[in-house]
């Protein structure tokens, strides 16, 4: 089932996991990461719901052919509109694997450090959207 979301202004496509009810982004009508329960952690520092997650088939079919990358991480869910994530560009189905320059391979190590970010200081979010590798600074305003 697909459904709408506008994020940041931006309207996204989403689809609803089956398995965990949870939106994530499709690319070309397939998904490419899912999480991997229905649980998912909230870091109101940071505007941002991720659950654990994994790349799905789809992904594993094109990573080859298509130059994709397969990384286990936390998968955005949702973003507060306002919040510091939206601003800086992430959206709904990106898969974090590095903050601040430590590898996360979970919700709960993402959200442990996502909670620390400050007003003094950027950190790196490095994630995957659509299997591309991308990068953002967060800062606390």
């Amino acid at each position: 089932m697909k459904q709408r979301l506008i994020v940041g202004g931006i309207l996204a496509q989403l689809m609803v996991n089956p398995v965990s009810s949870t939106p994530v982004q499709t690319t070309e009508g397939a998904e490419l990461y899912a999480c991997t329960d229905t649980s998912s952690t909230g870091v109101p520092e940071a505007g941002i719901t991720v659950c654990d997650a994994t790349g799905t088939p789809a992904l594993a079919r094109r990573s080859e052919s298509d130059n994709l990358q397969s990384r286990a991480g936390a998968l955005v869910v949702s973003l507060e509109d306002d919040g510091v994530s939206a601003k800086a560009g992430l959206q709904p189905g990106d898969m974090l694997y590095r903050l601040g320059g430590v590898d996360v391979d979970t919700a709960e190590a993402a959200a442990e450090i996502l909670s620390r970010i400050e007003a003094r200081s950027d950190t790196i979010v490095n994630f995957l959207r659509d299997g591309r590798p991308y990068r953002v600074k967060l800062r606390r305003h």
